[in-house]
């Protein structure tokens, strides 16, 4: 858990409490504003390292005086000295050592907000996508070893198509058109779209919002958690966006937003085009808070994903998806032998009737937000999944053939098969 001062680490005891390590793994890191942390396997060792965001220097004896016609606003990150974001490597013992000078990620300093472990480019090795607010952001380059180059800029992802630097929060990243490459989407504050950055396969992304129509209704809010999740179970990913804004006070000068406002559901088409649904998509979509943070899982078992939403100063809002069709569904989890135990980082490709989905275990999403830990695809009309084909962080590749729908399977990595979980229906 990072926050406004040093990181803390609880240590599971497996009985429904927890142990405050951070002293004894070493992951305390300073005295820093901290804005959200992730797990992933740098070097492919088998074992976790941990990933901390640290957003600013902030110094709680300078009074900065911030007024917007005549009305007292909170200050910008641009008042406060941008900082090195931290990565400590598993030791492999419970304790952590800090490589963030070694490793490459603390050569640049930002404001650190959503992030993302992902292998973008498919070189096996995992990268890592950091949004920075009001300045450009970072895309980590692994080179295998666990070693970092920063090429944001050159990559196509550190500023909008019009060159502009975002006040960026949460990120997602996903295969939005069925390409089999992974996009990312990042969501961003008021007067501001978000940001639909496409992988054109080369290594390199391109800002593709206003042609996907992924954006144009979020405009005049300020937009923080994302899920790009298949709500409708129709083998394409869907954008959910949660919205508020961080001014209580906004509606004295801001005729276009709020500070309660409802969040929002982006509907793929099937090709990666978006058209928002928000108003058809019940009740639940109708709630007004300012929220934050969102996770998604099936907390029913009933084969659709649901949400949670961290709601500022307000309980948090439990969403259950009622969608109501003939479609059908897959959950997948992994069990990492000679990977990490979670399978974080693996690739997993289903095909059904010749359609190709992708998806990838993360360990830490969106905006402070970590999902469910099992893989969920929806197969349309499809009763059976012809291949599931896990690509694991170890090189590992298991490949299962003719897996009925509407079931969980668990896949324990080299042993070629599979366990079947029970659902809950």
């Amino acid at each position: 858990m990072n926050n406004y001062g040093p990181n803390v680490l609880y240590r599971n005891n497996g009985d429904g409490t927890f142990t405050d390590v951070t002293e004894a793994a070493g992951v305390a890191d300073g005295d820093y504003v901290g804005a959200g942390a992730l797990f992933l396997d740098i070097e492919n060792d088998g074992d976790l390292d941990l990933y901390v965001g640290n957003y600013l220097e902030f110094d709680a004896s300078m009074d900065v005086d911030r007024m917007v016609d005549g009305m007292a606003h909170y200050p910008s990150p641009r008042d406060y000295l941008p900082v090195p974001d931290a990565l400590f490597r598993n030791d492999g013992n419970g304790t952590f050592t800090d490589i963030s000078v070694a490793s490459g990620v603390a050569a640049v300093s930002g404001t650190a907000m959503g992030m993302i472990a992902t292998d973008f480019d498919n070189d096996g090795d995992v990268d890592v996508f950091v949004l920075n607010d009001v300045a450009e952001n970072f895309l980590f380059v692994n080179d295998g070893t666990g070693h970092f180059t920063e090429e944001g800029v050159v990559r196509g992802v550190a500023y909008n198509a019009y060159g502009e630097e975002n006040a960026s929060m949460g990120v997602d990243a996903a295969d939005c058109d069925g390409d089999g490459l992974l996009d990312f989407y990042m969501t961003s504050y008021q007067d501001e779209l978000p940001v639909y950055y496409h992988n054109t396969g080369d290594g390199f992304f391109e800002d593709v919002t206003h042609l996907t129509g992924a954006g144009e209704n979020l405009y005049p809010h300020v937009n923080w958690g994302i899920g790009l999740v298949d709500f409708d179970n129709d083998a394409d990913v869907d954008i959910f966006i949660a919205n508020g804004h961080t001014e209580d006070n906004i509606e004295l000068s801001s005729k276009m937003t709020s500070w309660r406002v409802r969040n929002q559901i982006l509907l793929n088409d099937g090709t990666g085009h978006f058209a928002d649904i928000t108003d058809q998509a019940g009740p639940g979509m109708q709630l007004v808070f300012s929220s934050r943070g969102t996770a998604f899982d099936d907390l029913d078992n009933d084969g659709d994903i649901d949400a949670v939403v961290q709601n500022s100063r307000e309980a948090p809002s439990i969403l259950e998806n009622v969608t109501h069709n003939e479609n059908h569904f897959l959950f997948v989890s992994l069990v990492g032998r000679q990977s990490n135990r979670d399978g974080v980082g693996a690739h997993v490709l289903v095909v059904t009737d010749g359609r190709r989905q992708l998806r990838e275990r993360h360990a830490g999403r969106g905006y402070q937000s970590s999902y469910g830990d099992r893989l969920h695809f929806g197969l349309g009309e499809a009763t059976q999944v012809e291949t599931v084909e896990i690509r694991w962080p170890s090189g590992i590749v298991d490949r299962l053939e003719n897996i009925p729908a509407d079931c969980w399977i668990r896949i324990v990595e080299g042993t070629g098969g599979y366990a079947t979980v029970p659902l809950r229906r």
